[in-house]
């Protein structure tokens, strides 16, 4: 892991509120921007603000929230 760019205390802990309300504090350790996370090297990061669907999750390299994808595989398998 790289020295990451601190965003700022109030965007930390921003995050760091919304993931531990949604049961996933851990959460706020993934980057928290596509492009900290291409740098890092990583799949995810955690911006704290919902998907179009409303969902609060993680992203993928696509930008993809990580549920809706999840959601998408699961029709696709029911589909068949």
């Amino acid at each position: 892991m790289t020295h990451r760019e601190f965003e700022g205390w109030d965007a930390h802990t921003q995050r760091l509120a919304i993931a531990t309300r949604t049961g996933n504090p851990g959460w706020a350790q993934l980057p928290q921007s596509k492009r900290v996370m291409i740098d890092e090297g990583g799949t995810l990061f955690f911006t704290g603000t919902p998907c179009k669907r409303g969902h609060v999750s993680p992203r993928n390299q696509y930008g993809d929230c990580t549920q809706c994808h999840l959601l998408r595989l699961a029709e696709r398998r029911d589909a068949v």
